[in-house]
């Protein structure tokens, strides 16, 4: 009886430690490269190269604002405070995200399981924003051919209980933004796509867009 007593204590003491936080683990931000770099060059045979291709790198503030827009959206939508989880590699190292010609670095990159067994929480989420482009106008070829392209923004949020369900989950496309256009052709095997790239300031308002839409429209 005195076992049973204990175990009751210990459940419900962790269940009071969990309740009214959010841990936010997992934060992928992805941009299309072509929207960021005037010249993408790819290997026609499904191989990509590097060349022209910037790393993504966003400005201390705007990277922080959109950082902090993610947390309220989080503390909104499930009612609870929310904190930012770095959980730790084998080597007591942060997990996050490395920058690469599409992707945004420095963002908390853990697993559930990590999360669940290093922070006490009564929400584990992970958060995805994806910046891509849809083509809405060609003419030519396979060897060259212009194109418009048309941004959009893809918001996911889930969240999972203290019991591994899912409580949470909600996503949002945000399009109608202007379009920019491109140019590609073919040499040698060699696929090259020069754009009219968008400044980095624009494409972080695009996001702050998206967010904004994703936290106003209902689940």
């Amino acid at each position: 009886m005195k076992n049973f007593i204990c175990l009751i204590f210990l459940l419900v003491s962790v269940q009071l430690l969990a309740q009214g936080t959010a841990g936010i683990y997992k934060v992928k931000w992805f941009v299309d490269k072509r929207l960021t770099n005037r010249f993408v060059v790819e290997n026609s045979g499904g191989g990509m190269g590097n060349m022209g291709l910037n790393r993504l790198e966003i400005p201390e503030n705007l990277y922080d604002s959109v950082l902090m827009e993610i947390k309220s959206i989080v503390e909104k939508e499930l009612q609870t405070d929310a904190m930012f989880i770095y959980s730790l590699n084998g080597n007591g190292k942060q997990l996050r995200t490395n920058a690469t010609a599409e992707r945004v670095g420095g963002l908390p990159r853990g697993t559930k399981r990590k999360a669940m067994k290093t922070e006490y929480q009564e929400y584990y989420v992970k958060f995805k924003i994806y910046v891509g482009l849809n083509k809405t106008f060609g003419i030519g070829n396979e060897f060259a051919s212009y194109n418009r392209l048309k941004p959009y923004v893809r918001v996911k949020m889930k969240a999972y209980g203290i019991d591994h369900r899912v409580k949470f989950r909600k996503r949002k496309r945000t399009g109608g933004f202007d379009s920019i256009s491109s140019f590609e052709y073919n040499v040698g095997g060699v696929q090259v796509t020069n754009t009219n790239a968008l400044p980095i300031d624009q494409v972080v308002e695009m996001v702050m867009t998206g967010l904004t839409n994703f936290e106003n429209t209902p689940r």
